[in-house]
């Protein structure tokens, strides 16, 4: 286990451990941060005091970017520090920072569970459910339907062109490199490349706050 908090594979470990903390984590807070609005009446408050409703959206687009900054900067730091702490001798800089593409995808990955959990408590105001279908849609039924029709059917690399998926791909389990291979297990590709991830990330992140911002303005408070 000791290759887990080496350089550079910490990097790949690390993120992949944040990648399920940053889902459960980032993405509650951001479906909590808009179903307590609601259920605490404080939007509507603030709306009758004079906020618009272009300010609080900024106000929460501003709080998601900080947020998934913040929390790339501890992935980070806990990286080198975690790393420096198992060196056994003096390292090149570039096995160090060999993986430092790692950091802007860790950000835009926690950007993109947050989007999603700000649409989905926008979408259905009340925290139970919210948090419900958030969950079982990343856990269940994405991946049911990418499984099962998707595969069936259409047996190409679109089926990993999913949201979650595609920001899942961003910050991967290198074992999946093994588990997938298109060689020995599959007739095509199935995790995204870096970039492929990017894209479609970057995509349904935009997306998703065009949606939210609808919703916020359109609805009924």
């Amino acid at each position: 286990a000791k290759q887990f908090f080496v350089f550079p594979s910490v990097w790949e470990w690390l993120g992949y451990a944040g990648n399920w903390i940053s889902f459960f984590v980032l993405g509650f807070i951001a479906v909590l941060m808009v179903t307590n609005e609601f259920s605490n009446r404080t939007l509507r408050q603030n709306i009758i005091g004079g906020l618009h409703r272009e300010e609080f959206f900024k106000s929460k687009l501003v709080f998601i970017l900080v947020t998934a900054a913040a929390a790339t900067v501890y992935y980070a730091i806990s990286a080198l520090v975690i790393g420096a702490a198992h060196l056994e001798e003096t390292p090149y800089l570039s096995t160090v920072f060999k993986h430092i593409d790692y950091i802007p995808r860790y950000f835009l990955m926690a950007t993109g569970y947050m989007s999603f959990g700000l649409l989905v408590g926008l979408l259905t105001r009340k925290t139970g459910i919210a948090l419900f279908v958030f969950i079982a849609y990343a856990m269940i039924l994405e991946p049911l339907i990418r499984w099962l029709p998707h595969m069936y059917f259409i047996k190409n690399l679109s089926m990993a062109l999913y949201p979650i998926n595609s920001m899942e791909d961003l910050v991967p389990n290198v074992a999946l490199e093994f588990f997938f291979d298109p060689i020995k297990n599959f007739a095509f590709r199935m995790v995204l490349t870096p970039l492929e991830a990017a894209i479609a990330t970057v995509s349904y992140t935009s997306l998703f706050f065009f949606f939210s911002y609808k919703r916020l303005k359109n609805s009924d408070l």
